[in-house]
């Protein structure tokens, strides 16, 4: 049978976790403040600034060095201005980019402005494939009017959120093991809240993290599309020639189209009908001429006998 802690003592114990907690967090934020100013590295982090005793220390040496040796965490973002020849198309062909690079589409729109369309497309791409996606973007277009490429290293903020989320699920075990040791109903009441409130913030710190993963796992770039100076419609005072000979090109079409589907009416159905009832008439008319012409042709002279 385990022997029961009083009540005193798991209060003392609880506060000198808090207070341990509370004095990892600040130390790992001053050591984050001091890399920032400072550059990097052990020595830096041992300065003169720490005076909380060689505890602090190593766990910040620990951090930077973390820092220093985890796979650096990027968030690239690309940003183009293009002008393309047709602008449904060309966001056809991006759409089909994205899917052979296992990406998505976050948002699309094509927007209508008289006879233009313009258009706007947010992808995600793999990380590293980033590159080679720009490039195969740019030469969908007719000319790039901007390009913006930014970077974000997130790595000191990765780490240190990493650290953060390990020192918190240590404490969550060392409150959640003082459970079995609670006598009375208050101090289970008083550890379970307390564990609630690292819980809370371990999700809290696990969703970010996550978010700063997918964030470096996958790249966003964003196009916007304008058509091409040539493929707009010339107007000289109101007066539009390229509209004009479009609904020219576009009346002549659908006159041609006209004619041919009478022609084919006229083949595949008027000619055999006209054959059907027309040949009977004809012949019954030839029948009737030539039995007239008979009547009216002249008895041949008798010759007289010799």
């Amino acid at each position: 049978m385990s022997t029961k802690i009083p009540a005193r003592k798991i209060h003392l114990l609880l506060l000198t976790t808090l207070l341990l907690t509370l004095l990892l967090a600040a130390c790992q934020g001053s050591a984050d403040e001091s890399v920032a100013a400072y550059a990097p590295g052990a020595e830096a982090v041992r300065s003169e600034n720490y005076d909380t005793g060689g505890a602090v220390s190593d766990v910040a040496v620990a951090n930077q060095a973390a820092a220093q040796t985890q796979t650096r965490l990027i968030i690239r973002t690309g940003d183009l201005r293009l002008v393309v020849t047709d602008t449904e198309a060309s966001m056809a062909a991006i759409r089909a980019l994205v899917e052979a690079q296992e990406g998505w589409v976050v948002e699309s729109q094509v927007q209508q402005a008289g006879e233009a369309k313009s258009g706007q497309i947010s992808i995600r791409v793999p990380a590293g494939s980033f590159d080679a996606t720009m490039q195969a973007i740019k030469e969908l277009a007719s000319e790039v009017s901007s390009e913006v490429v930014s970077g974000q290293d997130v790595t000191e903020e990765y780490v240190d959120l990493t650290a953060r989320l390990d020192n918190l699920e240590a404490t969550a075990d060392r409150v959640r093991s003082f459970l079995d040791d609670a006598t009375t109903v208050e101090d289970a009441l008083a550890i379970n809240a307390e564990l609630s409130r690292l819980e809370g913030e371990i999700e809290s710190l696990k969703g970010r993290i996550q978010y700063l993963e997918n964030s470096a796992a996958f790249s966003s770039i964003t196009v916007y599309m304008v058509p091409d100076a040539l493929a707009q419609p010339i107007e000289i005072g109101g007066w539009r020639p390229a509209g004009i000979v479009r609904d020219a090109l576009q009346a002549l079409i659908s006159a041609l189209q006209v004619l041919g589907t009478i022609l084919i009416w006229t083949v595949i159905v008027l000619l055999p009908l006209a054959l059907l009832v027309l040949l009977p008439v004809l012949l019954i008319v030839y029948l009737i001429q030539r039995r007239h012409r008979r009547r009216r042709a002249p008895a041949a002279p008798e010759t007289p006998a010799g």
